[in-house]
């Protein structure tokens, strides 16, 4: 992911249910569930939970995410993060620690 701005963050407190739409940067740290459609890049934090397909321009999970990514740039899972579901991008990066069940496509 790019040393980019954050645009949003959706706090620790947060529930949000339905579908998430974001140019730039968007940093999760409470929970999301449906869809999320993005030109920019999805940071899910440690303590963060995404439930949902994702399109995006990259996508970096350090905390629980389920559901199928696409990243046009990369998808990055830190040593916190676990990524259930199908990954399709042209970078896969996959730290000692974190936890992947699922295909991928590159």
């Amino acid at each position: 992911m790019n040393d980019q701005k954050t645009d949003t963050v959706i706090g620790e407190d947060i529930v949000f249910k339905g579908t998430v739409r974001f140019q730039n940067c968007l940093r999760v740290k409470g929970f999301i569930k449906g869809s999320v459609q993005a030109e920019g890049d999805l940071v899910v934090e440690e303590g963060g939970k995404v439930e949902a397909d994702v399109n995006s321009n990259s996508a970096v999970v350090n905390g629980t995410f389920l559901g199928n990514v696409e990243a046009k740039e990369k998808v990055e899972i830190g040593k916190t993060g676990t990524l259930i579901g199908d990954i399709k991008t042209p970078k896969l990066h996959i730290e000692t620690g974190a936890k992947f069940t699922g295909h991928s496509s590159m």
